[in-house]
């Protein structure tokens, strides 16, 4: 499944926060055991990151890394929307 993940940005230098948010979304991917895609630059809001997940519960982990890293560090990205994503047979079952 994918999480498909809306994030707004209210900082002054983006191209030096993405860095230390990239660091964020290594923790995150080894913490979860996911993968992170992105950052892309969408139309309906300032970043979109695709995260690949084998299970729905991770989104609760990758979320409780996000939102402490976010806040130990400060950055200024503020998590929109996110939406789920699955593949018929994950949503049928195997």
């Amino acid at each position: 499944m994918i999480i498909l993940i809306r994030v707004d940005y209210e900082g002054d230098d983006l191209q030096n926060d993405l860095k230390k948010m990239n660091a964020i979304h290594a923790k995150i991917e080894k913490a979860t055991g996911g993968k992170i895609e992105g950052p892309y630059f969408p139309q309906l809001s300032t970043l979109l990151c695709i995260f690949h997940v084998d299970k729905y519960e991770r989104l609760n982990e990758a979320s409780r890394v996000f939102y402490s890293e976010m806040s130990r560090v400060k950055l200024p990205f503020v998590a929109n929307t996110y939406e789920v994503a699955v593949t018929p047979a994950e949503f049928f079952g195997k």
